[in-house]
Formats: structure tokens, C-alpha cells, sequence
């Protein structure tokens, strides 16, 4: 039997918005139906666009690779055919370390695993770290952290963390958490939440939530903000991108980031010629 019209009309829909930017996650895409006013927030509405994702991926109507499962991948143990094989796979991996030549430190928290895929392609290439919280970190991560930074900054390189979490009562809150465990530890970073703030919930006409009457962060984050909540999720993966983009290329001196990228290529080519001649 045939999907209805209203059925394919939401899938053609959802396909456009994979086509501007992928791959996302199922609850990524549902944010973005209802931004364009398609479905309405509710939890009804969620579960129909996860059962029509799911049926477009086995039907073949919408690709695989356009839609992620951060929490479900597999985890294979690197092996090579041979030492030629090895060389070839991991001369272009080799990557000099940035940070000797900048003025200051950056690393960026990200708050959900499911868009941690979205974040590295972004900071990959300016050698960024991410750390992904999944909500409040333990103290484990908290101390490695704190080591980390207060060895940058006893170098003299200021540390700044990029933040990014949903803008709700936990959001707002897991920022002030980090940044007093951290600074119990002897390492006062700069902790800059690039999104999700309030400002972009009304820019970019975000779907929003209300805050839980049960959440005991609920009464100061009302007081401060307002009833209106929203989830990382939401915001546009572009502009995500060009968000975190911005804050990290302000942080850095790029110009001896594009040195660098020089030396590091010249090395790499250097290092492909002595695996040929060990060949």
C-alpha cells in the first residue's frame, strides 16, 4: 500500500532539510519540521517523524548515511593488510601540533553526544579538543581537564572553553557547575556558552519548550529568563557551524595557523617519501 499524500508530503520535506545539511539525527530533523511550522512540538509528532525515517531508510527513499545514531556505532580495532598499507592510511593523518604557535588555548564542551559528529567536522581542522559532557561531567573528566589547563596556563596560554548546550534550566546551570569544579581545581578558563542562548531561541524563531515544574533549577532560571527552554538540537546545523566557526577563528591567530599547515604539509610529504624508501 502506497503512503498517503500528507505522508509523502513530510518526507519530501525532511529530505530537503537532510539536503542542506548532513548527516543529523532523527530528533535534529523533527526540530527542523517544526521550525518551518510543518508538525508541532509534541512528543506524537516526534515519534511519527522517527517511524517515517525509519521506513524512508528501508524503503530506500532516504539514504543511511543521512541520518546518525551517535550512541549505536560500532567500534572496530584499527588493522592494515601490510606495512605499505599502514604507511598509506596513516601519512595523511600526521598533524603538527597547533597549539605551540598560538597565543591561547581553545577547547570546546559539547553537551550531547548525538551532535558531536556536526562539532568535529568544524573543529578538526583548527585542532580543536572536544569534550562531550552528556550532561553534568564527573569528576574525573573535571580533574584531567584542570590539569590540562592550568599546564597551558602556567605557559602563559589563557585557556577559553566554547560551550554548547540547550538553553533550559540544566543547560544554563551545567555552565556555572564546570566552572566552579574546575576553579576548585586551581584552573580558571574562560567558559563562553556559544549556543544555545536565548537570544538565538528568538533570532533564529526557534520551536520552544516550557521549563519542568518538577526541575529545581526551574525557580532562578525563570527569574532570569523566562518560561521559554529550547534544545541544541533545534538550532540549524549551518548556523551551528558558523557559530562555533566564528568563536574559534576570533581565538586564534590565523596566520600562524596557516604556517603551520605548510610545515605540516611539507612533513607529511617528507614522511611519505621515507615509508616509500623503507618499502
Amino acid at each position: 500500500m502506497g503512503k498517503h499524500a500528507a505522508t509523502m508530503q513530510l518526507l519530501e520535506i525532511a529530505q530537503e532539510v537532510l539536503r542542506e545539511a548532513y548527516p543529523q539525527t532523527v530528533r535534529q530533523v523533527f526540530y527542523q519540521l517544526v521550525s518551518r511550522q510543518v508538525l508541532e512540538n509534541s512528543e506524537k509528532a516526534y515519534k511519527r517523524v522517527s517511524h517515517l525515517l525509519s521506513e524512508g531508510r528501508q524503503d530506500g527513499e532516504v539514504a543511511w548515511e543521512r541520518i546518525e545514531d551517535r550512541n549505536r556505532r560500532p567500534r572496530p580495532v584499527a588493522m592494515w593488510d601490510d606495512p605499505a598499507d599502514f604507511a598509506q592510511q596513516v601519512t595523511p593523518q600526521y598533524r603538527r601540533d597547533v597549539w605551540q604557535l598560538q597565543p591561547a588555548y581553545l577547547e570546546c564542551w559539547l553537551e550531547k553526544d548525538a551532535l558531536s559528529g556536526i562539532v568535529e567536522d568544524v573543529i578538526r581542522p583548527y585542532g580543536v579538543t572536544l569534550c562531550v559532557g552528556k550532561g553534568y561531567d564527573g569528576w574525573s573528566s573535571i580533574h584531567w581537564a584542570a590539569e590540562r589547563y592550568t599546564r597551558r596556563e602556567a605557559r602563559g596560554q589563557p585557556v577559553t572553553v566554547l560551550y554548547l548546550g540547550d538553553f533550559d534550566p540544566s543547560g544554563e546551570d551545567m555552565v556555572r557547575s564546570l566552572r566552579e569544579r574546575l576553579s576548585a581545581l586551581g584552573a580558571c578558563p574562560t567558559i563562553r556558552k556559544v549556543a544555545l542562548t536565548r537570544e538565538q531561541l528568538e533570532t533564529y524563531r526557534l520551536p520552544p519548550n516550557r521549563t519542568k515544574s518538577t526541575d529545581s533549577r526551574r525557580a532562578a532560571f525563570v527569574a532570569q529568563h523566562g518560561d521559554e527552554t529550547a534544545e541544541l538540537d533545534a538550532l540549524p546545523v549551518a548556523v551551528l557551524r558558523t557559530l562555533l566557526r566564528t568563536e574559534i577563528e576570533a581565538g586564534m591567530d590565523l596566520n600562524a595557523l596557516d604556517e603551520l599547515r605548510r610545515q605540516e604539509h611539507d612533513e607529511r610529504e617528507d614522511l611519505a617519501a621515507l615509508f616509500a624508501r623503507g618499502a
